[in-house]
Formats: C-alpha cells, sequence, structure tokens
C-alpha cells in the first residue's frame, strides 16, 4: 500500500528530509528576510553529525505531524543552536541521543522565544547543564505536551531554563533525568 498522504503545508513551508535542508531553508530565509519554516515527514529519522545554528531576528520553525519525525543526535551533537534573537518553534518531532556541553539537543542563548508542542528528548545529555534543552538570557519559553526520558547533565538532568520571559509548562513530564 502507498504511504499516507501528507498534511498540506502552510504556505511557504518548507519540505525537509536532512539537517542540511534545514541549513539551506534558515540560509534563504535570511538572505530573503523572512521566517524559515519546515516540515519533516512524519516517521523520517535525521541524523545530525553537527547542529543547526540560528542567530539572527527570525523564526525558525521545524515540525512534523502525526507520529512526528526523529531527530539524532547520534550522542555526538546537539541538533539546534539558537541565539541573536531567533525565536524556535518545534512540534511533533522526538529528540534522541542528543549531545552536548550545555543543551544536549537543544541550545538556546540569546535567542527569542522558544516554543514546543508535542516533543519528546530521550537518551539527550549535556556535559555541563540542560540534556534535554538549555535556554538562558531569552525570551518566552512555552513547553505543551514535552517529555524528557533518561537525559542527564551536572546541572538540569531534563532541561535548564534561567533568566528569561516567562516559562510555561502544560503536560511536561520527566522520567529519569
Amino acid at each position: 500500500l502507498p504511504p499516507p498522504p501528507l498534511p498540506p503545508l502552510v504556505p511557504g513551508e518548507a519540505f525537509v528530509h536532512t539537517p542540511q535542508d534545514i541549513r539551506d531553508e534558515i540560509n534563504s530565509a535570511t538572505a530573503e528576510k523572512r521566517n524559515a519554516i519546515v516540515f519533516i515527514p512524519p516517521g523520517a529519522r535525521l541524523a545530525f553529525s553537527s547542529n543547526v545554528a540560528c542567530s539572527g531576528d527570525m523564526l525558525l520553525s521545524v515540525r512534523s505531524s502525526g507520529e512526528g519525525a526523529t531527530l539524532d543526535g547520534k550522542k555526538s551533537s546537539n541538533m539546534f543552536d539558537i541565539s541573536g534573537g531567533c525565536s524556535l518553534y518545534l512540534e511533533a518531532l522526538h529528540f534522541v541521543d542528543g549531545r552536548g556541553a550545555y543543551g544536549g539537543a537543544v541550545f538556546a542563548y540569546g535567542a527569542g522565544d522558544i516554543a514546543m508542542k508535542d516533543v519528546s528528548f530521550t537518551g539527550c545529555e549535556a556535559s555541563q547543564s540542560g540534556g534535554g534543552m538549555f535556554v538562558e538570557n531569552s525570551g518566552d519559553v512555552s513547553l505543551e505536551r514535552a517529555s524528557f526520558s533518561e537525559c542527564t547533565a551536572e546541572f538540569g538532568g531534563g532541561m535548564y531554563v534561567f533568566e528569561n520571559g516567562d516559562v510555561s509548562l502544560d503536560g511536561a513530564s520527566f522520567s529519569e533525568c
């Protein structure tokens, strides 16, 4: 049987299959002075050997749907490095085996708002702070239905959030962090 049809893309949303596709969309969006909005097909697995960086006054939206997509740091890299006012929206994504000094999967310092919905962090680790995610000196932080399991760090096994705007956790869970 053929796979089920994908949901319609949001206008301006780019369909991506690799971390490099996400980087390319950020570069195009920066050059065109617009937001970078990407969709990863459900069931896809993206392997990261280095992170995707966003450092400008823009929104980086990365989403999937249904069962979600898996972003794998292969125990060698975190997935996102967000700074310079860049805001980040993540939806229907599973972060596994991310690794960094700060933020095993997501590192945000001096970023805009950080929002996540229907995300999970499993087996991510940071040698310093924020096994799953690290957010400091940034805007508002909002997590809706986020789960953290088996994430480790010296400080904040699941997440480390410090000196930001408002912080909202709705349906967040932490297990063995």
